[in-house]
């Protein structure tokens, strides 16, 4: 006999509705223990992912740093420039000025003679003119003094001259000067206004992203100190042709068209040892505008190190790479000079497909490898 479905489902309700609610707890209990790991994930994943932005910031904020201070260092090695022209230029300027007041008073001795001689035709010239510099712009007059008078009128002619060339030459690089200052102070200030706003950025992450740049930028310095280790034995080995693929230097891919159109030049009888000075540095601060071991930028430590070897360089990237003679990037040796991002960084390299630099604020002098960087724009010999 057949139940009635009404009664059956008056008996089992309880225990079905039992049932339920036990699963419904169980699948409550599944999705709470899921959830919190999944959500986890997707948060640890979202401040990589932040963390990745503010990285690419950090690093374009810290080459317009670089480039502001290598900018401030050509202001800087300009105004040098127009210090030393003024100071010859002034020297220049009293040698010609006392030559020439020596020139005038024998030049009014002999017209006084003349004058006292009653010399008709001097004196005639002398009461037309109206003062010596006058006398002697008259062709008229130079034919009809003597020859040893002629040559002293030769003479104020050309000291005059030269000090009016020397006053004008002295009022420029004086307004050259004041450029250089001017360009030094805004490159100064473009430097300052992007480390602020370099720190404003630190400033508001949160506590999460800060913890994952500061654990990358360990890692970082951790590998940096590493190949500083081996840097001396690189060098070494380098020098001698013992480092298999980079006996001379080594490829460092990615620049064939640049390596191909240029032949190799003789090797330098210095850079090994100007890139052993460098060396020397590592650890040593980075400090925008820096030549000594206290703290150096990227020109600076090139200028400092070669100044060790008794080559002088301008401390400005540039002009470092100006002197320097064309190399190949797959021949490279030691000492080369390897140009970033248009000369706006500079490194030098030691072997092994390595180089030393004095990379950004907040940084050291570190080694690094060439096979990280992807703005590498050729690279020259010293020496």
């Amino acid at each position: 006999m057949l139940l009635p479905y009404r009664w059956m489902m008056n008996v089992w309700s309880p225990r079905l509705r039992s049932g339920a609610a036990l699963m419904t707890l169980l699948l409550v209990a599944v999705i709470a223990a899921v959830l919190p790991g999944a959500s986890r994930a997707d948060e640890l994943a979202d401040a990589r992912a932040k963390a990745d932005q503010v990285q690419r910031q950090l690093d374009a904020l810290d080459a317009q740093v670089a480039s502001a201070a290598e900018a401030y260092n050509a202001a800087q090695v300009q105004l040098d420039e127009t210090k030393v022209k003024i100071s010859e230029n002034k020297k220049l300027l009293n040698a010609s000025q006392q030559n020439l007041e020596v020139s005038r008073v024998e030049l009014s001795n002999m017209l006084v003679d003349a004058y006292r001689r009653g010399d008709p035709d001097i004196v005639a010239f002398l009461l037309t003119a109206d003062s010596i510099d006058s006398l002697v712009d008259q062709s008229r007059f130079m034919q009809r003094v003597t020859a040893h008078a002629a040559n002293i009128v030769r003479d104020v002619r050309t000291y005059s001259a030269d000090v009016k060339r020397h006053a004008k030459e002295l009022q420029q690089e004086k307004t050259d000067r004041k450029s250089a200052v001017q360009s030094r102070a805004r490159e100064r200030s473009a430097a300052l206004a992007a480390l602020a706003q370099r720190q404003r950025l630190l400033n508001s992450l949160s506590g999460r992203i800060r913890a994952i740049i500061q654990r990358r930028e360990a890692a970082r310095s951790a590998a940096d100190a590493a190949l500083g280790v081996n840097a001396a034995a690189i060098l070494a080995g380098a020098s001698l042709g013992e480092n298999g693929d980079f006996s001379v230097g080594g490829s460092i891919g990615g620049s064939s068209d640049y390596s191909s159109s240029i032949p190799a030049p003789a090797s330098s009888s210095s850079g090994g040892a100007a890139a052993s000075a460098a060396l020397t540095q590592l650890g040593t601060p980075y400090v925008w505008g820096g030549g000594a071991p206290g703290g150096f930028d990227c020109s600076g430590l090139i200028a400092w190190a070669y100044a060790q070897v008794g080559i002088s360089l301008p401390h400005y990237s540039a002009a470092q790479y100006a002197m320097g003679v064309p190399v190949p990037l797959d021949s490279l040796e030691p000492g080369d000079l390897v140009s970033f991002h248009g000369s706006g960084h500079m490194g030098i390299y030691i072997g092994g497909g390595q180089y030393v630099h004095a990379p950004q604020t907040g940084d050291f002098v570190k080694v690094s490898m060439l096979s990280d960087r992807d703005d590498i724009d050729g690279a020259v010999r010293i020496g």
